[in-house]
């Protein structure tokens, strides 16, 4: 007893490749976040947050994401992470990277008057 493969059609269909799209820009922007959470534990910025909405979009279902989310109040441990959090997490992203920008260079000149 074969298998038919004779209605198959080579290539992706239109619901596919939109789904395929999405989930490498959910990836590009998991990829991002985890960065700018690594850089936010040493600069300003919520870090560990900003790393725990990253992992879940790249992999929701990975144990280390689930272990972060049950240690951090606020998320729930199941589930996506609520899209005002997420909201909240770039937006902080953004303004804390134009905090820097603007007054970092002044920051850097304080830190090193200090030592």
């Amino acid at each position: 007893m074969g298998l038919d493969f004779d209605d198959l059609k080579p290539g992706l269909n239109a619901a596919e490749r939109a789904g395929g799209l999405k989930r490498l820009l959910r990836i590009a922007l998991g990829v991002i976040l985890v960065l700018a959470g690594i850089a936010m534990l040493v600069l300003p910025g919520q870090g560990i947050l900003t790393i725990i909405i990253g992992l879940n979009l790249i992999k929701p279902d990975n144990r280390l994401v689930g272990w972060l989310r049950a240690k951090t109040p606020g998320i729930p441990d199941e589930g996506p992470v609520p899209r005002k959090l997420v909201a909240a997490g770039v937006a902080m992203f953004v303004a804390m990277t134009v905090l820097s920008l603007i007054f970092g260079e002044m920051s850097l000149r304080w830190a090193r008057n200090q030592i």
